[in-house]
């Protein structure tokens, strides 16, 4: 889908409902695809006005500062998104705040050790030599594929099942919202790219 069309496609879902965070983030991230850092930059806003705990808002608001010259605000940005992503365990957007810290010169953030615990307080048992790619846990692993093919056999090696648990709640909306036509091959490729980027599968 070209840029415009789909940077047209998000807003139109954003004035139904500005508080949609998803279609905040996604129009936040057409535009900083087509080169526009400086209207992205209060998409991400409102993404975390809505959910202070987006880890993910944080690292692309964060970039749109730095391309548009503000690094005083960027710092300030990633260094809050870099210690709650540490919190969550949201290893992906953590390295790359931490990455982002470190190419404008500015210092990492001091977080404590953070250890993975189950609902009920005690600590995961973890599979051998497993790590959830997206909350950095050692389990629960996934007992089978939760589809066939490459990606569905990444999924299985990376990812826990309880983060998959909230994709599946969060891909329903995605079809929701987006109006997705799941015949379509253009909407099944939408689909897979937000499901990588709440998995944080590259």
């Amino acid at each position: 889908m070209a840029d415009d069309a789909k940077i047209a496609q998000f807003q139109k879902l954003v004035e139904q409902n500005p508080n949609d965070d998803m279609a905040q983030f996604s129009l936040g991230t057409a535009l900083l695809d087509a080169g526009r850092a400086a209207d992205a930059g209060p998409c991400f806003q409102r993404v975390l006005a809505v959910n202070s705990q987006h880890s993910k808002a944080y690292e692309m608001l964060g970039r749109t500062q730095i391309a548009t010259g503000h690094n005083d605000l960027a710092i300030q940005t990633l260094t809050n998104g870099y210690r709650i992503a540490h919190r969550k365990g949201d290893l992906m957007p953590m390295k790359a705040m931490g990455e982002l810290l470190t190419s404008i010169g500015a210092e990492m953030p001091t977080v404590a050790e953070k250890r993975a615990e189950s609902s009920a307080g005690g600590t995961i048992t973890a599979a051998e030599g497993f790590s959830c790619r997206r909350c950095g846990a050692p389990g629960p692993k996934m007992e089978r594929r939760p589809f066939k093919g490459p990606l569905g056999e990444e999924i299985l090696a990376t990812v826990c099942t309880k983060c998959w648990k909230e994709w599946v709640g969060m891909g329903t909306k995605v079809i929701n919202e987006l109006r997705l036509p799941m015949f379509d091959p253009a909407a099944q490729e939408m689909y897979d790219k937000h499901m990588k980027e709440f998995l944080m599968i590259e």
